[in-house]
């Protein structure tokens, strides 16, 4: 029987490998597809060094976190914690980074220790109708949640001293995620961050809603339909305007406007305060206190965060049976994500997220037929039916050994991740209900070295992305039609053009000057990561044998006094450690 399915198996697998090499083959000769592809200009980018940071020392620092969970007598204890390294970099007639003089931040750390009872467990992870739980996935929410908002505290920290930030971790895929589980939290319309000392007096719902809705003042927003009410409140912030005028500026006709009041009317309503000061005919106001909307929720997602990594307070619970739930959380996250940003290019802070492992396919749903459509590729053949990004140009790039690394895709906007091409065809709809907002962040993949004679062995091929800067980015701006919600929508999305950007150029070549091609773990990655990756790693397991040594310490002492016995560990874990030690044994005789 055995041999008959082995057989049956390689003739399977003999028929998927012959289907591989087929796909590989369409991807050798192909200049047309080459066209996704911008070469490093190193001379452009010590240019655009000289201008963006200036001439002299800067630090460079990277930033990864590591997170757990165990359980012990129904208690469950989650462990999360991040941390960073520096090193100096030069800018001159060349850059150069010194990764043999990088060090670990001791200032930039951060950790948390949360433990909470099997029972309460579903105080702190409500229901998510969008999707069902696994109970492990469900715990790994916890820690996860946990180690973003130290990353992302660290982050903001770091502005105060760094020039590049390194995060081990995509900017736009961890906004979307955030965003999804902050618009959960508005939906339910009720938080317990309110609650948290020094919120008396605010309303903290409509504060946290407008921020998450609208972000730092400093963010575009697009013009679109479902955007109207978000343009009209961002113009009230400016000072109060006649419906005359305030229809002049956004180019709304009469009664797109009174759709746009009216909805905002019931959005206040519904976050328990009005928004907009209406008296009839005359001017239009928000309210006191709604334009400080942004200052209020970035300090309450500093003194969050201090409460969690600097006062050592319980993460969750706020005292009896008050808890923060992991939308909360997340919530605040979203916020410190968007701060981050904001101050990334507001102090011109090189902020750049690295991915290792992703399974996106933006290339062959998305970005390939607008490029395509736009005429900024021509292809001579129909594109090799492979969806996922990384393979895709890892494969191209192996197989065109002309074009040599290091190289980057051509920028495109992270709303291309929610688009979706039909079959390729011209016409573009949203992949789920709605297109996301566009402006926010730039994505691309880069490979950033390669070793041997002529450079036969290259490094893998990673996901990166920036902030948008509408300084340097505004530019690249093109349109695209979509069907969204059953009407046509024009997005503006951006998109790298022929004319070299200087933003991704120069990140290109700090990533080129910051891996190590000496550690196969950190050969075309980056090196401050890869250290900061080993750091946080051997933390955790310290955390871990502590902790647990901790609880086992303290719930072991009940255990006996109430004799409560053989549920320290759960069963699985006290067969398994039986069963060692009976196979032990018996090895021994």
């Amino acid at each position: 029987m055995s041999s008959e399915i082995a057989g049956k198996l390689s003739e399977q697998t003999k028929g998927l490998v012959s289907r591989f090499e087929g796909r590989v083959a369409r991807f050798e000769g192909r200049e047309d597809l080459l066209g996704l592809l911008k070469p490093l200009d190193r001379k452009a980018a010590n240019d655009q060094a000289r201008e963006y940071f200036g001439e002299g020392e800067h630090v460079a620092i990277g930033i990864d976190g590591s997170r757990d969970f165990d359980e012990r007598l129904q208690m469950m204890l989650f462990y999360a914690n991040a941390t960073g390294y520096s090193c100096p970099f030069h800018v001159g007639e060349e850059t150069t980074f010194d990764l043999a003089g990088a060090k670990r931040e001791s200032r930039l750390s951060a950790s948390a220790a949360i433990p909470l009872w099997a029972e309460d467990f579903s105080d702190v992870l409500p229901d998510l109708p969008e999707v069902e739980l696994e109970l492990e996935y469900s715990m790994q929410r916890l820690p996860n949640s946990f180690m973003t908002l130290a990353e992302l505290y660290l982050g903001i920290r770091a502005t105060e001293k760094a020039r590049v930030i390194f995060m081990d971790r995509p900017l736009s895929g961890t906004n979307s995620i955030l965003a999804r589980d902050a618009r959960l939290l508005l939906r339910s319309g009720s938080s317990n961050l309110a609650k948290m000392p020094g919120q008396e007096g605010r309303n903290t719902m409509l504060d946290i809603a407008l921020a998450i809705t609208l972000g730092p003042p400093s963010f575009s927003i697009p013009n679109r339909r479902r955007f109207t009410p978000h343009r009209v409140l961002r113009e009230l912030t400016k000072g109060g305007l006649t419906r005359a005028e305030l229809a002049q500026r956004l180019s709304l006709d009469e009664r797109q406007l009174e759709s746009a009041l009216n909805r905002l009317k019931k959005y206040g309503e519904k976050h328990s305060g009005g928004i907009v000061e209406d008296g009839g005919g005359s001017t239009l106001r928000l309210k006191e206190g709604v334009k400080d909307y942004w200052d209020n929720s970035v300090a309450l997602a500093e003194s969050y965060v201090r409460r969690v990594f600097v006062k050592g307070e319980p993460p969750l619970n706020l005292g009896d049976d008050e808890w923060l739930t992991i939308l909360d959380v997340n919530a605040v996250a979203l916020i410190l994500l968007q701060r981050l940003c904001e101050l990334s290019i507001k102090k011109k802070v090189m902020l750049v997220g690295i991915a290792k492992d992703t399974t996106a396919t933006d290339i062959s749903r998305a970005v390939l037929p607008f490029a395509t459509a736009k005429e900024r590729i021509r292809l001579k053949s129909q594109p090799p039916g492979l969806n996922n990004d990384r393979a895709f140009l890892s494969i191209l790039s192996a197989m065109n050994r002309s074009f040599q690394p290091p190289w980057r895709m051509s920028g495109y906007d992270s709303a291309f991740a929610t688009i979706f091409a039909p079959q390729g065809e011209g016409r573009f709809t949203p992949a789920r209900k709605v297109v996301s907002r566009e402006q926010l962040f730039v994505r691309g993949y880069f490979q950033s070295g390669s070793l041997g004679s002529r450079g036969k062995i290259r490094s893998p091929v990673f996901f990166f992305d920036r902030v948008f800067d509408p300084a340097s980015d505004s530019g690249s701006l093109d349109t695209l039609e979509v069907e969204e919600s059953g009407r046509a929508t024009v997005i503006t999305p951006y998109y790298e053009g022929a004319e070299l950007c200087q933003s991704s150029n120069l990140v290109l070549n700090i990533l080129s000057l910051t891996d190590n091609p000496e550690v196969y773990e950190a050969f075309g990655h980056n090196q401050l990561l890869y250290l900061a990756d080993k750091a946080v790693k051997s933390e955790i397991r310290l955390m871990r044998s502590s902790l647990r040594g901790v609880a086992d310490l303290r719930l072991g002492a009940i255990s006996k006094r109430e004799q409560v016995y053989g549920i320290m560990t759960p069963y699985r874990d006290q067969r398994s450690e039986a069963e060692a030690s009976r196979m032990k044994e018996a090895s021994r005789s």
